[in-house]
């Protein structure tokens, strides 16, 4: 399998489905995530996903059933095509590979501002997502740890630091993350002593996406509405605090930043001030909140504890870091983790004092 030409493995994979390419074959992406295909036939275009971040049977028997429920409850997302023997996804030679119907549409980049629009069909996209899964039972079960796990995630960094220990490559990226994995204990300690003190029942666990924002929707092409969501990869029982603080983000920083300051954070040599922050951060959430709960609903008791997962973030994203990654990789997840903690305590007061203004 290793040494099978890309090409030549595509064609048994598409034999699977049943497809025949009329045209050459489009690579849309790859990366850590995934290797996605975009194939067009007689019968129309389709997608074909090799699977890496869901890359068990089980993992991605979860990510079939969960595409299957949305679209069964009216959210929508790209439909899967069954290979020719009736299955959900294909298991070829140890790679799992799904095929959905191609979705027309728009889908922003990174380097495009919001308009107000698409960052409400944002939020409706989300309430959907979560009104859709709160009752949802994948068929297996993950082994993936929810944001508050602590014993979870100290084990993963316990196991980390002996892999880092371990290494005698004089990697800079190694150096970097032993220092790192400290602080992120401390942190995990921080945040177990808050919670011996914190009542956690207004929280409501649903299944999350974990990766949605803006950048993982379709929308109409005439930017009015969400027609699709997409990329399944980190899909996981978890409280829904974690995709409505991972969304601010980018909420923040490609709709907000541009509309109040006229510039993107980390594009240009200017820097928003203390003040500035707060307000930024004051009308992220505010808008959020009131777009969200136009679609589902979201208590003040539960959104008051968003600041526990701008904490527990880092917890989550360190374990991107992979030792088998190239270095380049290696030493700008590094670069991330550090950026997140020397700004964690900003970040978390800005998100107080904008509760506590919104709510």
């Amino acid at each position: 399998m290793a040494g099978e030409p890309v090409q030549r493995r595509l064609q048994f994979v598409l034999q699977h489905f049943d497809k025949r390419p009329t045209e050459n074959v489009i690579l849309n992406y790859f990366g850590l995530a995934n290797e996605v295909y975009t194939i067009t036939t007689a019968e129309g275009k389709f997608v074909v996903k090799n699977c890496f971040k869901n890359n068990t049977k089980e993992l991605v028997a979860n990510e079939a059933a969960l595409i299957q429920a949305l679209n069964d409850q009216g959210v929508p997302c790209p439909k899967l095509v069954p290979t020719k023997k009736g299955e959900p996804f294909l298991d070829y030679d140890g790679q799992y590979y799904l095929m959905s119907e191609f979705m027309q549409g728009y889908t922003p980049t990174w380097e495009e501002s919001l308009t107000e629009q698409l960052a409400s069909e944002t939020m409706r996209a989300m309430a959907d997502f979560h009104k859709a899964t709160e009752q949802f039972e994948p068929p297996y079960d993950s082994g993936r740890l929810n944001a508050l796990d602590l014993p979870g995630i100290n084990q993963w960094l316990a196991q980390l630091k002996l892999e880092l220990d371990a290494d005698s490559s004089g990697r800079l990226s190694v150096q970097k993350m032993r220092i790192l994995t400290q602080k992120l204990s401390a942190l995990s300690e921080s945040i177990a002593e808050e919670l011996a003190h914190t009542d956690l029942t207004p929280l409501r666990q649903v299944y999350i996406h974990g990766d949605l924002h803006c950048f993982n929707l379709i929308f109409s092409e005439d930017k009015q509405q969400y027609k699709g969501i997409v990329d399944f990869d980190f899909i996981r029982k978890d409280y829904r605090l974690v995709d409505f603080f991972w969304a601010s983000r980018s909420i923040l920083w490609s709709y907000f930043f541009p509309k109040m300051l006229g510039y993107k954070p980390r594009r240009s040599d200017q820097e928003p001030t203390r003040e500035q922050s707060t307000a930024l951060v004051a009308e992220t959430l505010s808008f959020m909140i009131h777009h969200y709960r136009q679609h589902h609903d979201l208590p003040d008791a539960e959104i008051k504890l968003l600041p526990l997962f701008a904490k527990a973030l880092p917890l989550f994203t360190v374990r991107f870091f992979k030792l088998t990654n190239s270095e380049d990789e290696c030493l700008d997840h590094a670069e991330w983790f550090s950026y997140q903690l020397e700004n964690l305590d900003e970040t978390v007061a800005d998100i107080e004092s904008a509760l506590a203004l919104c709510l």
